[in-house]
């Protein structure tokens, strides 16, 4: 079996096989944070983060929802559907937290964060924005070679907007995701998806995801009490194979923010290596987290 690399990104590399439609993803044992600029070698990560999805992948099947899993090759590798990324992230919300707050400063408040009776989503474009300085009229880059040209130091240049938030309308309209969305876009986009699609994605697959995730976390019981699901971020395809659209990329530790008994201080993912958490410590959650997806429906 020949076997050719296809893509190599932060944490994982993904490789075609002797099947047309399908690759391999291989997990690197490592956690990266601040667009790269953070990065640490852990052992067995990539172990843990190929189980979790698989876990997630289990359960998400076992509720009907489709996605480009297969199965798990060896510890650190998935076997998945080839698939043709959308450069979006989909991001679900049941707690107003993180960069949410930028955009809805409304509800940044010292109080417990404040909890959507319904959960939200939003669409982030994985395209960067190049404005002026760099250019006359606002273009779009893929965020690898806007990263070479201009993150210096971990810091982006004046200018460069990475992940923009989409003001999904008549238009795609894209927005800094660290301001409010008020005011001209920074520049308007191709739309990816049809009205019809991007409905069906959001009530067939990102929605149902969202729920059947935190309805599972939720029945994961701890000492703090059960696991709240605050936030997750998802990734889409479009299979090779047939061209469905399936949820696609990996869902694990990095993936979503969780809460043992509604607790932020208690945090088991990866923000805790974002802000700095010892080594061990974090290594020591994500073991704990591939134990705790062991329990999802449809895993066993």
């Amino acid at each position: 079996m020949i076997n050719s690399k296809v893509i190599e990104g932060k944490t994982k590399i993904i490789e075609s096989t002797d099947q047309p439609h399908v690759v391999r993803i291989i997990a690197k044992d490592f956690l990266t944070g601040g667009d790269a600029a953070k990065k640490e070698n852990i052992q067995d990560i990539g172990m843990h983060k190929t189980k979790q999805t698989a876990n997630v992948f289990k359960m998400l099947a076992h509720e009907g929802i489709p996605t480009s899993f297969i199965k798990i090759d060896s510890p650190n590798i998935l076997l998945c559907h080839r698939c043709n990324m959308l450069p979006l992230e989909f991001v679900v919300r049941r707690y107003a937290w993180g960069s949410y707050l930028k955009r809805n400063n409304q509800l940044n408040t010292d109080d417990k964060p404040h909890a959507f009776k319904n959960p939200i989503y939003e669409i982030f474009h994985k395209h960067a924005v190049i404005t002026s300085p760099h250019v006359d009229e606002p273009i779009q880059m893929e965020e690898t070679v806007a990263r070479e040209k201009y993150l210096k130091n971990g810091i982006w240049e004046e200018g460069i907007f990475t992940d923009p938030y989409i003001k999904i309308g008549k238009n795609w309209e894209l927005y800094s995701a660290k301001n409010p969305i008020e005011g001209p876009p920074l520049m308007k986009t191709e739309k990816l998806l049809s009205d019809q699609e991007f409905n069906s994605v959001i009530n067939n697959i990102v929605l149902p995801s969202f729920l059947a995730i935190e309805k599972n976390w939720n029945e994961v019981d701890t000492v703090d009490g059960p696991i709240h699901l605050v936030d997750i971020k998802f990734e889409l395809g479009i299979k090779s194979i047939d061209n469905s659209i399936v949820l696609s990329d990996v869902v694990d530790n990095d993936s979503w923010r969780i809460w043992p008994g509604g607790k932020p201080e208690k945090q088991l993912d990866k923000q805790s290596f974002r802000e700095g958490e010892n080594l061990i410590s974090v290594a020591n959650k994500y073991e704990l987290v591939t134990k705790l997806t062991s329990q999802f429906k449809g895993v066993n």
